[in-house]
């Protein structure tokens, strides 16, 4: 089956020319949907939300300096080329003003029409990309660093399955980076241009759960004041991520899929389908085989899932990477906090080579910008590395070993809760008390923070 390259909204009243557009650019690999007014042109534009619009300046129903401002309202990463048959400059200029890409004039030169075409494809999934890169954070990391055979055979199999719109099962330990290959395969596959939702089912409630995959009605339930869009039709013709799935309700499982087998779903207190094209990447540090053994979660969706499964091995399974992830935080922190130039000591690499990180990833990076925050010298020493001190003690029984630095007789003296306590507050202090921001940087969803700084005395203020 051929791949579909990108999806065109043609708005033209004559259906001679938007039969003439949509011949030739089906032929070169494009979807089209059709629309001969503005009022269709909406309705499309809404339900569909295209790669590319070429919209006719006159149209029975309006203009396209009417539609313009309405489409860039809904969606303004999507690029419009205005066709008229009645060229000015002055024309030009408004259409360009109101948020038009290119204007081309009447009859059009099916050439010219497909290199502007591609052209604003390119750059539609480029604005994507960008967006999706935001959106994951300036502290993720590529998702293959490293040379061991564990990460190889990572990277070669997630490679293998990029062009699928099967589901993907990632598999691994909390903090192992499970959301940035799940970024990494929307990035690199073919639905790119689309967009990228993210979910983490954990701890919610059946009917919050449903109600942010599936949306709501007005009047629905108590509360549902007003309509609400669920990130299943948010994320259409893109990818949806749901992280911790095996945490999921089995209220909603069978709802899910639905989605997965027929492409449909209904919003909370609505009696008609809708129908969605989404591809799923689901992640739980969970095994999901003994979960269905135990009846915590369907079979069938288990099955579904895991048609590809991917497994993140351990940071323990594959020491040999450490000290390649670490220069990579490294830098990474480095920059973000003004610190630039830092480096290693090779007791400090070895420091983070003997410690067993049950955190992961996750665990190293807080290690790391703590070390950042807190030492005064260019070069980071063993001395600089609080690790966590249960752990630290049962790794190393001699204060001087590589897992417990040598001058961290205080830290072993406070306990858990304290830890946390300071690290929380030195995070949320260098993101200047922004709530989100530091829940990103701690690895946390925002709703977590908010509960652990009421659990631990703490304030946002600072």
């Amino acid at each position: 089956m051929r791949q579909v390259r990108g999806r065109v909204l043609v708005v033209d009243d004559e259906p001679s020319i938007r039969f003439g557009i949509r011949h030739f650019l089906e032929a070169q690999g494009l979807a089209v949907l059709e629309a001969e007014g503005c009022r269709q042109a909406r309705t499309l534009f809404r339900q569909d939300r295209p790669d590319v619009v070429l919209l006719d300046y006159r149209l029975p129903d309006g203009t396209a300096f009417d539609l313009l401002p309405e489409l860039r309202a809904v969606d303004p990463s999507i690029p419009v080329l205005v066709l008229t048959a009645h060229v000015s400059l002055d024309t030009a200029i408004q259409a360009i003003k109101l948020g038009a890409e290119h204007f081309l004039p009447k009859p059009v030169e099916m050439p010219a029409l497909l290199l502007l075409v591609d052209r604003l494809l390119e750059a539609h999934k480029a604005r994507r990309r960008q967006q999706a890169q935001v959106a994951n954070g300036p502290g993720d990391l590529e998702p293959f660093l490293g040379e061991s055979r564990a990460i190889r055979r990572l990277e070669a199999t997630a490679r293998r399955v990029l062009d699928s719109d099967s589901p993907v099962l990632i598999q691994g330990e909390t903090g192992t980076g499970k959301g940035v290959l799940a970024t990494w395969l929307h990035l690199n596959g073919p639905r790119t241009g689309g967009p990228l939702v993210q979910l983490n089912c954990a701890g919610l409630s059946p009917q919050f759960l449903e109600t942010e995959l599936f949306g709501h009605e007005r009047g629905a339930f108590t509360g549902a004041v007003s309509r609400k869009q669920g990130l299943l039709e948010v994320a259409h013709r893109g990818t949806v991520f749901l992280d911790e799935v095996g945490d999921m309700d089995l209220q909603v499982q069978p709802k899910l899929l639905k989605v997965l087998e027929e492409k449909r779903f209904r919003r909370l207190g609505e009696v008609e389908d809708r129908v969605v094209d989404v591809r799923l990447i689901a992640a739980t540090h969970q095994d999901l085989s003994e979960a269905v053994r135990a009846q915590l979660f369907r079979g069938d969706l288990y099955f579904r899932i895991s048609t590809l499964p991917l497994r993140i091995p351990a940071l323990r399974e594959r020491p040999e990477d450490i000290p390649v992830i670490a220069r990579a935080l490294l830098a990474g922190l480095s920059r973000e906090l003004s610190r630039p130039g830092l480096e290693f000591s090779s007791g400090a690499e070895s420091a983070l080579r003997s410690y067993s990180w049950p955190g992961n990833i996750r665990e190293l990076r807080n290690v790391l910008e703590r070390a950042v925050l807190l030492s005064s010298s260019a070069t980071l020493r063993p001395a600089d590395l609080h690790f966590n001190p249960v752990i630290a003690q049962v790794l190393s029984p001699s204060p001087s070993g590589p897992g417990v630095p040598a001058s961290e007789g205080s830290e072993l003296d406070l306990t858990l809760r304290e830890v946390e306590r300071r690290h929380i507050a030195r995070v949320l202090a260098a993101e200047g008390g922004h709530v989100e921001r530091a829940a990103k940087r701690l690895g946390i969803p925002r709703s977590s923070l908010y509960q652990k700084l009421k659990t631990l005395g703490l304030s946002s203020k600072v």
